[in-house]
């Protein structure tokens, strides 16, 4: 694809965790078959919210060095831990029930409908690959389970840096390759996207069908213009060419 600026994108890099997944029902289906295990009832959509929310407290406590590394099934597992005091539910839970919920979320992620085909039609002319804080057990697992194909899975847990630092970006374009002008980076995330206009990436913004609690974890971009914007995955491959 020629972009904008008339430089020749070759690989789009994807966010996947609210952007090809659907990280909120999942974790709301899987909350709610612990709550019928246990006939604890819980709110279930305010949980989910709120877990991503503690969640990326501890990746940006991972982030400053204050806590020691671990991929995002850590970050996960230290959410529900704070959670504990908010519902009962998750109190009652041990650390092996808790992680068992971590995997049958994040490891079990549902995609939105047309993420997988939008995908395979991109791949026929670009490299595409995933650039995720998600852990890349999770994502392999839900990718395989969803029948989503990439041409690459890069999680930032061996990346040494998190988005949205610049350098996690920066690491991902490095391992394949390229040079900022020849990448994109694709999410309905716009914080990332803002933080991968920072690493010098082309970007394109996406609408899903949930909204996502990012704030936390990256910065505000409403006033950012992204290279293009999407209404949905049918719009985001007619933009993109394909």
């Amino acid at each position: 694809m020629t972009n904008r600026s008339g430089q020749n994108v070759k690989a789009l890099f994807f966010d996947v965790g609210g952007t090809i997944f659907d990280w909120k029902n999942t974790a709301i289906a899987a909350v709610n078959d612990l709550s019928k295990q246990h006939d604890i009832p819980i709110d279930a959509t305010a949980f989910a919210n709120d877990w991503r929310v503690e969640m990326f407290k501890v990746q940006k406590e991972v982030r400053y060095g204050n806590l020691p590394w671990m991929n995002a099934d850590g970050m996960h597992f230290g959410g529900l831990n704070a959670l504990r005091s908010s519902y009962p539910l998750i109190a009652k839970l041990d650390d092996e029930a808790l992680m068992d919920l971590v995997k049958a979320t994040w490891h079990n992620l549902n995609a939105f409908a047309g993420a997988a085909e939008a995908i395979t039609r991109l791949r026929s002319k670009y490299t595409v690959v995933v650039l995720t804080i998600l852990s890349w057990e999770s994502i392999v697992a839900s990718s395989k389970k969803a029948g989503v194909q990439w041409d690459g899975i890069l999680s930032c847990e061996f990346l040494g840096h998190y988005k949205p630092s610049i350098q996690a970006y920066a690491d991902g374009m490095d391992l394949l390759g390229l040079e900022p002008d020849e990448s994109m980076m694709v999410a309905a995330h716009k914080g990332d996207l803002a933080a991968a206009q920072d690493a010098g990436m082309h970007t394109t913004f996406v609408t899903v069908p949930e909204d996502d609690i990012v704030t936390g974890g990256f910065g505000a971009a409403d006033d950012r213009t992204f290279s293009y914007e999407a209404e949905g995955f049918e719009d985001l491959c007619n933009k993109l060419g394909v």
